[in-house]
């Protein structure tokens, strides 16, 4: 049984011309905003994680790739002891 999704009501100030080429597309603004704030919002945490990871230094970018070889390898053979793979 899954939960009603809970909505607020908000009130925004929207371009003319953009509210306009946007009606011109779809009869739902509410669902229009709503996708667009969750592709911005997905944008940023992606460039949060963009940033973080650029500015990480050599040694921690090679300790990354090394744990996650000796990840993958144990999966693996984990796998592998299991007949799953």
């Amino acid at each position: 049984m899954t939960q009603p999704v809970s909505k607020q009501q908000i009130s925004i100030s929207v371009d003319a011309k953009l509210l306009q080429d946007i009606d011109r597309i779809t009869e739902n603004r509410s669902a229009t905003v709503e996708e667009g704030l969750r592709l911005w919002y997905r944008q940023q945490i992606e460039n949060q994680l963009r940033a973080f990871y650029q500015a990480q230094k050599p040694t921690d970018r090679q300790f990354d790739r090394d744990w996650g070889e000796f990840a993958q390898t144990q999966m693996t053979e984990i796998l592998d002891s299991e007949g799953l793979q």
